[in-house]
């Protein structure tokens, strides 16, 4: 038999077997690579509690959103100067509460209330409204405690190490990891998250 018509079926041979078996694992990768399961399964998820409906990242924002059947809380988070991890999207309170102060600036028992009309910073030609019956900054531990099965996406928005550590402080404090997500636009900021607790799942954040 010819030496060259060996060769050529050989590489034939190489070649089908090459493309068979890249169909066969591209048909069922499982078999090679479990499939990683992710702890949260959401299709709904509240913007700050469902800004635009009800005065953004409150309680009353939260429940709503509860009652309505979310899947999962995004909440944006600051610490306050005596080091109370507070619910708010914005550092400074000038456009939530009229006040043109930081929240790293003052004590928890010092932050004003929300203004009961906010302007929606990503929709500026509207308002989300509320009542006096809750315009407090909520603190993180309240919705750990009032939501204990809820999924929560958490968006710091300080690039803060020390409230990166207390966030994740609270979270085994409440045995969270598996109903938290990471969630931040800084690469930088979402590794030091997950830096700091690598059993919380990393997620994107919105604005």
């Amino acid at each position: 038999m010819d030496n060259n018509f060996v060769v050529l079926m050989a590489i034939l041979a190489v070649i089908g077997s090459y493309i068979i078996t890249s169909v066969f694992f591209f048909k069922f990768p499982n078999i090679l690579h479990n499939k990683k399961k992710p702890k949260i399964h959401c299709r709904h998820i509240s913007h700050r509690g469902g800004a635009g409906e009800n005065l953004e990242n409150t309680i009353a924002a939260f429940d709503h959103a509860v009652k309505v059947g979310t899947d999962m809380l995004e909440i944006d988070l600051q610490l306050t100067k005596d080091g109370v991890v507070v619910v708010s999207h914005d550092p400074n309170l000038l456009r939530t509460a009229g006040v043109s102060s930081n929240i790293s600036d003052l004590n928890y028992d010092e932050l004003p209330l929300l203004k009961t009309e906010i302007p929606i910073d990503f929709d500026p030609c509207n308002v989300c409204r509320g009542s006096d019956d809750d315009r407090r900054i909520p603190r993180l531990s309240e919705l750990f405690e009032r939501y204990p099965r809820l999924p929560i996406n958490i968006d710091l928005k300080s690039h803060n190490p020390l409230l990166i550590q207390k966030v994740s402080d609270l979270i085994c404090e409440y045995q969270r990891e598996d109903l938290v997500v990471w969630g931040n636009f800084s690469d930088d900021v979402v590794r030091q998250c997950h830096k700091q607790n690598p059993a919380v799942e990393i997620g994107r954040a919105h604005v």
